[in-house]
């Protein structure tokens, strides 16, 4: 039998173990789920009862029942692999059983538990460089159990302490937000395994810099030369600081200020990267480190979105030198995406203004300022400014946090539901999902958008008017810009100048990969599941509601002159739908090989349809 993955200094060992099976559980589903290196298209099912004779008695002892299927993977290399599995219609056709897995060689049978010992066995016949990314990816795996230990801890020593439960009784939005973060962040992402690691953060780090944390810090600053500086917009919050304020002296600061311009750095950069990225881009001799912080802030549930507790409608994007969803998402910020995000998010206010169905009801962050220095991802930020006067004494809690255990024993949405609808979690739901589908499904239909709106991106926004969505972050969207001109030119005339080549395409399907793998899958679907998780309830029965409001905005789009088609056929009438293949583009593969332009938007079409379900 493999041994664990090795014990962190001051972790209980049962901790770390069940968060080793737990992150192994998650990897090795994805594996199927994402067919990697065609494991579940050229696996061969085996019943219980038919198993080769070595075979059956290592399940015997491993304590598998008679009738449990395996999955045997015999083309990888000189081993064989047996994966117990057991049928699913979420996301795959099979998912894990439980560990461990079995291998097979000349020299017997070996149960691996271990998640290393199985991305190994996975990677046997591969190329050197090929192989070289599933060993990687182990690493990764040690990192997302080590951080998740660190948050469970944190997540009991929070629940333990007084008015933890209750987020609705935090005096202001911002702090309910803030909350409600807090609890997000301590839920895994649905379908990246290995999402609780922070790659570049150390355990010691996550208290000082991650929302599970909900650390306070100052920034660092740095003075730029002003020709190297090109902003976008000109608001700053209110406490943005002068040169005295962080401590450039007054017989400098004056002519200082006429030749450069104060830049914040988020803490981890500036002890860890800053000196080598400075150095590749030729401006150590042209820059001055400030001596002090300044502007007190703290992260969001993005980790480098951080909220300015001073001016709490601002939150200041910074780069950020960890990886997060994989290997290659490394956090800095592309400068393409400041000047996009505001020019999509103009686009967005004034396509929902004019839609009488969801006047009223959709919400945006101002995106329009921020800056970067010489084209350079790792020296710039974001300014995101919320509505404040639309927030009010609301409450906005991340799509992603829907699903969080609260201390009092209920989940983020059973709370909403037993707040705002009386405790009738159908109907939560359903306001949720008119919404929702609405909303999304005109913008592709009508205006040919497809966004990346994602768990992160999306806020439910509640107050006395009811409810209402946030969206934020819209840099990433896809727009088939021929459609939006022929049918609304003014409006096509908002994307001029987008720097980003990949935002704008020419057919219908990228839009409906976006959808169906953004709203449908992770802002819906997720939801199902876990509300059925929790309550001990057939998910198709959830399902069946998405199914009937969808086929509800589909009749209406359909009445008012749009072409549903190929809509209906992609989500309702197709056996398979699209999915992200989120581990192999982000850890597992190179770019070059999978050739997408975009390690998050790597499809396949092998989900089984979930709402093809009796309506």
């Amino acid at each position: 039998m493999t041994a664990r993955l090795p014990l962190q200094p001051g972790l209980d060992a049962a901790a770390c173990d069940a968060d080793a099976d737990y992150i192994g559980v998650r990897v090795i589903d994805t594996l199927l789920r994402e067919d990697v290196r065609e494991c579940a298209s050229r696996g061969e099912l085996h019943h219980g009862d038919a198993l080769p004779a070595t075979i059956a008695a290592t399940t015997a002892a491993s304590g598998f029942a008679a009738d449990q299927r395996w999955l045997h993977v015999g083309h990888f290399g000189g081993a064989r692999l047996w994966i117990p599995v057991s049928p699913t219609r979420y996301m795959q056709e099979w998912r894990l059983t439980r560990l461990p897995v079995l291998r097979e060689d000349a020299q017997g049978v070996t149960a691996l538990h271990d998640i290393g010992a199985i991305l190994a066995a996975f990677a046997e016949g591969l190329p050197t460089d090929a192989a070289r990314l599933f060993i990687a990816y182990a690493d990764e795996c040690r990192t997302a159990c080590e951080h998740r230990g660190a948050a469970q801890g944190e997540r009991a020593r929070w629940f333990a302490q007084p008015g933890s439960a209750d987020g609705h009784a935090q005096p202001a939005w911002h702090l309910r937000m803030q909350h409600y973060d807090r609890l997000a962040a301590f839920l895994d992402h649905p379908y990246y395994p290995s999402a609780r690691a922070k790659l570049g953060f150390a355990v010691g780090d996550l208290a000082a810099y991650a929302p599970e944390f909900q650390p306070a810090f100052e920034l660092n600053w740095l003075a730029v030369p002003r020709d190297r500086y090109h902003p976008s917009g000109d608001a700053l919050p209110p406490c943005w600081p002068e040169f005295a304020d962080v401590g450039l002296p007054p017989t400098l600061a004056p002519s200082l200020a006429e030749t450069h311009v104060l830049v914040p750095v988020h803490p981890f950069v500036w002890q860890h990267h800053l000196d080598d990225f400075l150095a590749d881009a030729g401006l150590t001799g042209q820059v001055v480190r400030a001596p002090r912080t300044h502007l007190r802030v703290a992260p969001t549930l993005s980790v480098r979105s951080l909220i300015v507790l001073d001016a709490p409608e601002w939150h200041v994007k910074l780069p950020l030198t960890i990886r997060t969803l994989g290997a290659k998402n490394i956090r800095t910020i592309k400068p393409s995406t400041i000047g996009d995000g505001h020019r999509i998010q103009t686009l967005l206010a004034d396509i929902t203004e004019r839609e009488t169905a969801v006047r009223g009801q959709v919400l945006f962050t101002d995106e329009a300022n921020g800056a970067h220095v010489d084209q350079r991802p790792f020296l710039g930020f974001i300014l995101r400014r919320y509505p404040v006067q639309a927030l009010g004494d609301a409450t906005a809690v991340s799509v992603a946090g829907l699903m969080a255990d609260t201390a009092d024993g209920r989940c983020v949405a059973q709370e909403l539901a037993d707040r705002y609808h009386g405790g009738d979690l159908d109907a939560w739901f359903d306001a949720y999902l008119k919404l929702t589908l609405r909303l999304h499904l005109t913008l592709w239909l009508r205006y040919g958008i497809g966004l990346e709106s994602n768990q992160q991106n999306t806020m439910v926004v509640y107050g006395d008017d009811g409810l209402r969505l946030l969206l934020k972050d819209n840099d990433a969207a896809r727009i088939d810009r021929g459609q939006l001109t022929r049918r609304w030119p003014e409006l096509a005339r908002r994307l001029d100048g987008l720097e980003d080549s990949r935002i704008v395409v020419s057919e219908a399907l990228p839009l409906a990969q976006m959808f169906t793998t953004i709203t449908l899958q992770l802002n819906i679907a997720a939801l199902v599941e876990g509300m059925s998780q929790r309550l001990g309830t057939d998910p198709a029965a959830g399902y069946a509601r998405v199914r009937r409001h969808t086929e509800a905005v589909l009749a209406d789009l359909d009445g008012a002159g749009e072409d549903t088609a190929f809509a209906r056929q992609v989500l309702l009438g197709d056996d398979r739908l699209y999915l992200k293949y989120l581990l192999i583009a982000a850890s597992l593969v190179e770019k070059a090989q999978t050739g997408a332009a975009d390690v998050n938007k790597f499809y396949g079409k092998r989900a089984p349809n979930f709402l093809q379900v009796d309506a």
